[in-house]
């Protein structure tokens, strides 16, 4: 089966593709307002860092040092990492939503409900509640003069040591750190809203004459590959960061910064917990989703099928004894038959509902394996023994 086969089967865009980056109408504020096409989208996502940088540089008091910071330099980069990841994301959940809700059998006014909060402007509106304590945490951080050197830590040669770029560049900088924090906020969002919405209405839904599409015929699986491959592109957002923050020293933090504890942490390493927290609510999101999926479908067995395999094992307790009547024993060998197949069918059911998301929940914790055990390396290490 060649891809645009398989991506047309699932209903969402394959990863790392090309047609991966055309807009495929999530509404996003940011995914809409960039280019719709896959070449224009790369062309932007290069030429807005670059027309950056180059603003920049014809602002800053200091160009040699401006060329040297590695905040400033990584962001060529950086920001197109954030585009593409918001682009491909954004691209799967256009698609690739109402084929997952679908597959769950919820009816259309659920399906409403959720779309209307993980698509279009209720979404870009979680984003922004997301990332606000980022963007809010960065401008405060930045802005604030330290209470003992007086400086700002732009300014501070113990922490950023930008004093030679010039408050233009500074604000500046902020600027683009909350886009780039915005972006973030979309995929930070999805998370939450799967925790919150997507669990709520599989509380609500009755299976009942669907539960063998939903079970049996994998519809419940659409949405579980929607939440991989956006864990799959989470993955390399977060290594990308990781290799940011490692390129501009900040991995491991400077010596004036202090960690105590778990507020030192929000208030001093924010790439780091960005990354972790997105990883934590996504393990908790599909944890979440899984087991009340597994007991929205387990009910619907029991409530289907409990009745039926009372009857069918009391039917194949009894003795089959032929009668030599043609038309009784027809109608013996019937029962019988239909008590096996009930048995089966429950049987099947149930088999299933034990094993509903264990293999994609594997594969997202070992996807979430190395930047969770990155974070908790460094806070092992910040906070000693």
């Amino acid at each position: 089966m060649t891809q645009d086969a398989r991506a047309s089967r699932s209903g969402a865009p394959l990863l790392w593709t090309w047609e991966a980056l055309r807009y495929r109408g999530s509404g996003w504020w940011l995914d809409a307002a960039l280019p719709r096409s896959p070449l224009g989208l790369l062309v932007v996502a290069c030429a807005l860092p670059i027309a950056w940088f180059a603003a920049g540089y014809g602002l800053t008091a200091d160009p040699a040092a401006f060329l040297a910071t590695h905040d400033v330099t990584g962001q060529l980069w950086f920001f197109p990492l954030h585009v593409i990841s918001l682009r491909i994301v954004g691209g799967l959940w256009g698609s690739g939503l109402r084929p997952s809700l679908d597959g769950l059998a919820l009816d259309p006014a659920a399906q409403r409900r959720i779309r209307r909060g993980a698509l279009g402007t209720w979404a870009s509106l979680g984003a922004i509640a997301a990332c606000a304590f980022f963007i809010v945490r960065d401008c405060w951080f930045g802005l604030t003069p330290d209470a003992t050197s007086g400086l700002v830590p732009f300014d501070d040669p113990a922490m950023w040591d930008m004093a030679a770029l010039g408050r233009p560049v500074h604000v500046m900088m902020l600027g683009l750190w909350c886009v780039e924090w915005l972006m973030f906020g979309y995929l930070l969002w999805l998370q939450v809203w799967i925790l919150v919405a997507w669990t709520r209405e599989l509380r609500k839904v009755s299976y009942g004459d669907r539960l063998g599409e939903v079970l049996v015929g994998n519809g419940y699986r659409q949405a579980l590959t929607l939440f991989s491959k956006t864990t799959s592109v989470s993955l390399v957002f977060a290594l990308g960061n990781v290799g940011f923050i490692a390129f501009t020293g900040e991995l491991i933090p400077r010596e004036v910064v202090e960690i105590e504890g778990v507020g030192d942490f929000l208030r001093e390493m924010s790439d780091l917990l960005s990354t972790s927290l997105l990883f934590v609510l996504t393990l908790v999101a599909a944890f979440a989703f899984v087991r009340v999926l597994r007991g929205s479908l387990t009910k619907a067995v029991n409530a289907r099928y409990a009745k039926a395999d009372d009857a069918a094992l009391a039917e194949l307790t009894r003795p089959l004894e032929p009668t030599g009547e043609l038309a009784t024993d027809v109608a013996l060998l019937r029962a019988r038959a239909n008590a096996q197949s009930r048995l089966l069918r429950a049987l099947v059911f149930q088999r299933e509902v034990t094993i509903v998301g264990s293999s994609t929940m594997a594969t997202m914790v070992a996807k979430a394996i190395l930047p969770l055990a990155t974070a908790a390396l460094k806070l092992r290490k910040l906070l000693g023994p």
